[in-house]
């Protein structure tokens, strides 16, 4: 058995994977926020709407390039995305007007928050050894 050091930088398929599936989305976002919403049926197209989806895709993209160089740890994504996901089950339980985009950036949002568990569970804890055998 020989123990090797986890590099912090290293990075599972499945975490790049979803760190180029986020930035991906984010990038849609802020660029066609318009016709993302124009998907969610019974959705009102306005200006401040499109604000807010541009908003929130300049935050997956800045979240997925942190995460990609580094900077942040792909687990520590489940909080910001956890919380995302807790704010659109209340918007969609309390407002019929955008229960529809909120239930389509609920599952998006409960989607990264698990590849983001799945990855806290997966990876050796940053700068400890791991052993192989």
């Amino acid at each position: 058995m020989e123990l090797v050091a986890h590099s912090p930088r290293a990075r599972k398929p499945t975490t790049a994977a979803t760190t180029a599936v986020r930035v991906a989305w984010g990038a849609v976002l802020t660029a066609c926020p318009a016709a993302v919403l124009r998907r969610c049926p019974r959705t009102p197209a306005s200006t401040a709407a499109d604000t807010v989806v541009r908003l929130l895709g300049a935050r997956h993209v800045v979240q997925g390039l942190a995460t990609a160089a580094g900077v942040v740890p792909a687990a520590w994504t489940v909080v910001p995305d956890g919380l995302h996901a807790a704010t659109m089950a209340g918007l969609a339980l309390g407002s019929e007007r955008w229960r529809t985009a909120a239930c389509v950036d609920l599952a998006v949002a409960t989607a990264f928050a698990a590849a983001g568990l799945r990855a806290t569970r997966t990876a050796p804890a940053a700068g400890r050894p791991r052993h192989r055998r």
